[in-house]
């Protein structure tokens, strides 16, 4: 079984260049994002290799709620 991370602002300029490493790697990635200031063209690339979910990270029963779904080993914040 692969590895779950999450990346939280992952489609920013820095995020989303982590986020194709990972993939790279073999590892299945969550991406958690507000869109304020990253952008979904930044993950064009890999966009059907990983999970983007559009939350807040002071969402907190949003983020639970992908917590509880996921058994993530690792986040990268």
């Amino acid at each position: 079984m692969k590895e779950k991370v999450i990346v939280t602002g992952g489609a920013g300029f820095i995020g989303s260049h982590l986020v194709e490493k990972l993939v790279e790697k073999g590892l299945k990635v969550i991406v958690i994002d507000n869109f304020s200031s990253g952008n979904i063209k930044n993950l064009e690339k890999i966009k059907n290799k990983i999970y983007i979910k559009k939350v807040d990270i002071c969402n907190y029963s949003s983020l639970e709620k992908i917590f509880k779904k996921n058994n993530i080993n690792c986040i990268f914040h």
